[in-house]
């Protein structure tokens, strides 16, 4: 049997255009999101494919350093 999840992650960033003639020549903002299937032959011992805490914490530390 294959057990399959998804999470998915919502946050903010910033960001503006350098050498650029326009709007977003000044620091402005965005919404992200970010799904994430994950997939597994079987479950580990909380009967789980993975802690969505772990994914999370993780995948933010990730965005977060780019």
């Amino acid at each position: 049997m294959t057990y399959r999840v998804t999470v998915q992650i919502h946050f903010c960033y910033g960001h503006r255009l350098r050498d650029y003639d326009g709007a977003c020549a000044h620091p402005h903002g965005h919404n992200g999101l970010v799904e994430i299937e994950l997939e597994s032959e079987g479950l580990d011992h909380r009967g789980m494919v993975v802690d969505f805490g772990d994914v999370k914490r993780d995948v933010k530390r990730w965005i977060g350093e780019r």
